[in-house]
């Protein structure tokens, strides 16, 4: 009988099956993660163990909050702290790094290789971000420093793009947007309802996906009592909650003739209680799925320089026109048009954000709001490294 395999030090199979919150386990058990650590020496060449350990204890957890994270910010995380640690050892003169002795001057190399490949800078300050939290893990709070200190206070990665200086719409591209839709319907409708539902109603693509139609419409007297107010003529709302970023809920108004039909049709082809997604397979399938039939459509920055995160942007901004006035300043506004403010105001509410100043990630610069400039993540593809779009 031949021996059992042994899986060499530093394989995957040390690492979480998935990125998930973290199960209860008896103190001291084989798959413990402090027994794990404990057991394992500082400096081990198992470092791959070792990172899974600090996974299992801490990923699920928010970096600054008492509350757990989004499945896709753990995997994120995950995705990326194992690939920091293999470029670390294997492409630099840390080779035998163990993850807990992890410190600024390694930070420092990889930040030079990542400005050497010509990474974005909003993706380099949201690496900075997972280290700052792996930083806390594994003891050294503080650890991690601001991104100038990395690049220098001169250089174009010191600072985020803080607002947004072109119109991501895809008409900006002119890209037909009905002939597009038809052309995602044609491949998958499923696809093509949620696409629909990005350009209608300004929703991300994972809150598309989520949407349960039936249950969602409703009443003036039963939305929010803010998102009513924003809108003194509607009468009726559709909630976003399913999918919403930060689990934050939103009642968007129902203001066009294109919405209402659109509600009938997706109620018609979604049994009650469903979501819009293809009937029998899982979440991360349906994600898969969305990416890969527009994309296959043509939707990507390579090949029509736009992303599904742009039709929020549309929506966004044909909003803001008709209630200012005037275009955006993304869209050519050298002055601010007659009702700037209020409609700043009516396009937070839409896109699900408290803080007016976030609209200016879609919309361009306030000449109000420039003292309080947003930091805002790139309006990347929702699969991409940057982050979960705003």
């Amino acid at each position: 009988m031949s021996a059992k395999r042994v899986p060499r030090p530093g394989t995957d199979r040390a690492l979480p099956s998935s990125p998930g919150h973290a199960a209860r386990r008896a103190p001291a058990s084989a798959d413990d993660p402090d027994a794990i650590l404990e057991r394992l020496p500082i400096g081990t060449r198992d470092y791959i163990r070792v990172l899974g350990a600090i996974l299992k204890k801490h990923n699920h957890e928010h970096s600054a909050k008492h509350k757990g994270v989004s499945f896709k910010t753990m995997v994120d995380r995950h995705r990326f702290l194992v690939s920091f640690f293999r470029e670390l050892r294997r492409h630099t003169r840390f080779s035998n790094l163990d993850p807990r002795q992890l410190a600024n001057r390694h930070i420092e190399v990889m930040v030079g290789r990542w400005i050497e490949r010509g990474l974005a800078t909003a993706t380099i300050h949201n690496y900075l971000s997972f280290l700052r939290t792996f930083a806390g893990w594994i003891g050294k709070p503080g650890m991690v420093r601001e991104p100038q200190y990395y690049v220098g206070t001169e250089s174009e990665h010191a600072h985020r793009t803080q607002v947004a200086t072109r119109d991501r719409s895809w008409s900006a591209r002119n890209v037909d947007i009905a002939a597009k839709i038809a052309e995602i319907y044609a491949l998958d409708p499923w696809v093509g309802l949620q696409v629909e539902l990005c350009a209608e109603f300004g929703m991300r693509g994972k809150e598309a996906r989520h949407f349960r139609p039936h249950s969602a419409v409703l009443p003036r007297e039963a939305a929010n009592p803010i998102d009513a107010a924003a809108f003194p003529e509607c009468n009726t709302f559709v909630r976003v909650s399913h999918g919403a970023k930060g689990g934050r809920p939103r009642d968007v108004p129902v203001v066009a003739e294109s919405q209402r039909a659109l509600l009938v049709r997706v109620r018609a082809a979604v049994a009650p209680g469903m979501y819009v997604g293809r009937p029998g397979i899982t979440s991360l399938q349906a994600q898969s799925r969305f990416y890969y039939v527009i994309r296959k459509c043509g939707i990507s920055k390579k090949a029509l320089g736009v992303v599904a995160h742009g039709l929020r942007h549309q929506r966004v901004n044909d909003a803001y026109e008709a209630d200012a006035g005037g275009p955006s300043p993304v869209r050519g506004a050298e002055t601010p048009p007659p009702h700037d403010q209020a409609a700043r105001q009516r396009a937070a509410r839409v896109l699900g954000h408290n803080r007016l100043q976030v609209t200016s990630c879609y919309l361009g610069q306030s000449v109000v709001l420039r003292k309080e400039a947003p930091s805002c993540p790139a309006s990347a593809d929702e699969s991409g490294s940057a982050g979960d779009p705003i």
